[in-house]
């Protein structure tokens, strides 16, 4: 019997001291780590631009809303919540992908 269930991508929001309670996508794990890109309300983090969206992914708001532009991980330890009816629209998710495939060339 084999254990290789395939992983489906999905939207979490981690609560711990490491995060910030903004919502993310989760869109691979790793061992013990799930690799996710975070999604906000504010236009600049850090001193750094954030991607726009061209729609709020939250079910029933239409305020704006970006994705950080680096990937990152947290482990699956992290206290969270599943969102459900969260979803990107298709002019949204090449960004998404931008971002991961990003990710993916600048490891060696």
């Amino acid at each position: 019997m084999s254990n290789n269930k395939r992983f489906q991508r999905h939207f979490r929001k981690f609560h711990g001291k490491e995060t910030t309670g903004h919502p993310s996508y989760v869109y691979d794990e790793d061992g013990k780590v799930y690799k996710i890109i975070v999604i906000t309300e504010a236009p600049v983090t850090n001193g750094e631009k954030n991607i726009p969206l061209d729609k709020n992914l939250e079910p029933g708001k239409s305020s704006k809303a970006y994705l950080r532009p680096k990937a990152d991980v947290i482990d699956k330890g992290v206290w969270n919540d599943k969102l459900k009816g969260w979803k990107f629209i298709e002019s949204d998710k090449k960004k998404v992908e931008e971002i991961i495939s990003s990710k993916k060339s600048k490891k060696k």
